[in-house]
């Protein structure tokens, strides 16, 4: 994969492979990703979360992603489309957001056969329509593919959001919203009473919620761990200074970011930053 693409994507782009490059370090996809499981398993980590994928598995992030390829057996393998985040505004502006924010608390899906089947025909089309030069009809193409493919999407959910919904406790609703807002707002906000004032909750019920259904993570533990990721990925920007790397992420001064990399990671950000680079 050309990791370069990430930042710069202007048209949708197929890739397939077994995700090697993003192993080392997380890396941060600025467009949306959609990605199937074809063989073998692996585990996807997006900073404070984690996704066990397995043959028939898809993960969709419509607005981007931080991504690493924690673990994988020797034969995993997968299929991807990325977009250009201007083209899903264009594809999105007409179809109902009940569906996007579904899909943004439950981004992974392990299908059956048939639909199965069914995806694997649509990431077939869009191998054949985006691994060629552009045309002159392609912002079209990509126009008019992404909005059939979200349709047939929106299509399988009711029946499936539905069940999900009506299976969820209150608590469990709500700790799939606070993961949410912590793959959001981890970088800048770091204090737990930001998340319990967009739920409309205490912190302590809150960290109540968090404990219970993380297996013992406290809140504060799943916003620093988002926090790591975001800062890992910055670190690996050559361009960006230490300095620069703690006003991006809020932190008062460099010092303190270098505090808080070195007792989440036992490294400091430099010298994180120099093992990457050998």
């Amino acid at each position: 994969m050309n990791l370069s693409l990430l930042s710069s994507l202007h048209e949708i782009h197929y890739e397939e492979g077994s995700l090697q490059e993003l192993a080392s370090t997380p890396v941060y996809f600025n467009c949306g990703v959609q990605l199937l499981c074809t063989c073998g398993e692996g585990l996807i980590s997006t900073g404070a979360q984690q996704f066990h994928l397995r043959k028939m598995s898809e993960l969709i992030f419509w607005g981007g992603s931080i991504m690493q390829l924690m673990e994988a057996s020797d034969d995993f393998q997968v299929r991807m489309l990325l977009y250009p985040k201007k083209v899903f505004l264009q594809a999105a502006i007409a179809l109902d957001t009940t569906y996007f924010n579904y899909m943004e608390e439950s981004p992974q899906y392990n299908h059956e056969e048939k639909s199965w089947k069914n995806v694997n025909l649509w990431i077939d089309l869009g191998e054949m329509l985006f691994t060629q030069p552009s045309s002159t009809f392609g912002e079209r193409m990509e126009l008019n593919f992404l909005q059939g493919m979200l349709m047939w999407i929106f299509s399988t959910i009711p029946d499936t959001y539905i069940s999900v919904a009506q299976s969820y406790t209150r608590k469990q609703q709500i700790f799939h919203k606070f993961m949410y807002l912590v793959h959001e707002h981890a970088a800048q906000m770091h204090q737990v009473s930001f998340y319990a004032e967009q739920l409309c909750i205490s912190p302590r019920y809150l960290n109540d919620i968090t404990e219970t259904y993380s297996g013992g993570k406290t809140t504060k533990a799943i916003i620093d761990e988002q926090l790591t990721a975001e800062v890992k990925v910055l670190l690996n920007n050559p361009a960006l200074s230490i300095a620069e790397i703690a006003t991006a992420c809020h932190f008062p001064d460099s010092s303190y970011l270098s505090r808080f990399f070195k007792k989440n990671t036992g490294l400091s950000p430099k010298e994180f930053r120099t093992r990457q680079q050998t």
